[in-house]
This record gives structure tokens, sequence and C-alpha cells, in this order.
């Protein structure tokens, strides 16, 4: 079975709900801000990297 391209208003979809659940994250526990800042880092690389 081929696999369906992702439209655009996924993406975006996507994105909005991994911003807000970062930023729930960072207000609830402040003291893991260091750790998602690396770790967005980290995706932001691998996304350039893949193309994704």
């Amino acid at each position: 079975m081929p696999q369906q391209p992702i439209d655009q208003n996924t993406r975006i979809v996507v994105a909005l709900i991994g911003v807000a659940l970062v930023g729930f994250i960072a207000v609830t526990y402040p003291a893991l801000i260091p750790a998602l800042t690396v770790a967005l880092a980290t995706f932001m690389a691998l996304a350039i990297l893949l193309k994704l």
C-alpha cells in the first residue's frame, strides 16, 4: 500500500501541536527548559539534514 503524501495543513497542525506541548511543559516544569532547548536544536538539525 503506497504512502499518502503529507499535505501542508497536516504539517502546520503537527507543528502547532508540538509547539503547544513544548510550551506547556516549559511553563509547568521550568527546570526542563535547557533540555527542551537541546532537544529542539537536535530535532531541527535532523530535520534539515534529512530534509523533512
